[in-house]
């Protein structure tokens, strides 16, 4: 029987050591890159304008927050994805402020880092209405409440 002489080349596997750090690090680089990119393409946005939150869609641990807003008399909507701590329940029915691209209202973002409280006439100004809507109270009075929110 004919024994073959195994050995290992210690200086290729360096090489393949060397190489996998070089290109995880290259991941590692694009990644950042491109996130710093992303910060920079949003903070060309000229428009600016006011939002309405509406709702959040559950999904696992990701949340959905949905909002809306208007651009030259025209409804758009938007979303942001993220991972919400806290009662993300808070953000329902707000008022924040959008920056959207000019050229294509389609790309926007919400921030979220501070709530507006506009009054009406920045409000009606930014497309919003004020719609009336009515309760009945059977407790109490047995009448119809009359409310409203802005739409």
């Amino acid at each position: 029987m004919i024994k073959e002489d195994v050995r290992i080349d210690r200086k290729t596997n360096w090489v393949k050591v060397i190489i996998f750090f070089i290109l995880i690090g290259l991941l590692g680089y694009s990644m950042y890159n491109n996130g710093i990119q992303q910060d920079n393409y949003r903070k060309s946005f000229k428009g600016e304008t006011i939002a309405l939150t509406t709702r959040i869609k559950k999904s696992g641990k990701w949340r959905e927050l949905r909002y809306y807003f208007y651009t030259d008399q025209k409804i758009l909507s938007g979303r942001k994805t993220r991972h919400y701590e806290g009662n993300e329940d808070e953000l329902i029915n707000k008022f924040f402020k959008v920056k959207y691209n000019l050229k294509d209202p389609q790309e926007n973002y919400i921030v979220l880092e501070e709530e507006l409280e506009p009054d009406s006439l920045t409000l009606v100004k930014a497309g919003f209405t004020r719609t009336k809507y009515y309760i009945y109270d059977v407790a109490v009075s047995s009448k119809y409440i009359e409310k409203s929110k802005w739409k």
